[in-house]
């Protein structure tokens, strides 16, 4: 869960194969690899929206490698309708949900 953001050259590097696969596809009349070119340079701009337990209690929504949460709920319930909100709000993005211990319980992307 600590990932840090993409500089702008690790962000240009995540994109560099999906541009390539994009260009090929385009040359070779080839709309699926095209395609999938597109959506792999998107991958790159993905935002990560983390549910997980907070110290005080209750439950918080934090964008990956952002310094502070984004928001605190005390319920679980309302901390994942929040975060889906944001991530449907902001896409590319992905929702992850987080267990007690720290490991990944479920995750959803969007976009």
């Amino acid at each position: 869960m600590g990932a840090r953001k993409h500089s702008g050259a690790e962000e240009a590097s995540d994109k560099a194969p999906g541009r390539a696969a994009e260009t090929a596809g385009r040359m070779q009349g080839d709309k699926t690899l095209e395609a999938e070119g597109r959506a792999a340079r998107r991958i790159g701009k993905r935002t990560t929206y983390c549910v997980s337990a907070h110290d005080d209690g209750g439950w918080k929504v934090r964008a990956e490698g952002a310094g502070r949460s984004t928001s605190v709920h005390k319920t679980e319930g309302e901390a994942l309708a929040n975060a889906k909100g944001l991530a449907r709000s902001r896409r590319p993005s992905q929702m992850l949900v987080y267990k007690q211990d720290g490991t990944v319980r479920t995750g959803q992307t969007f976009g």
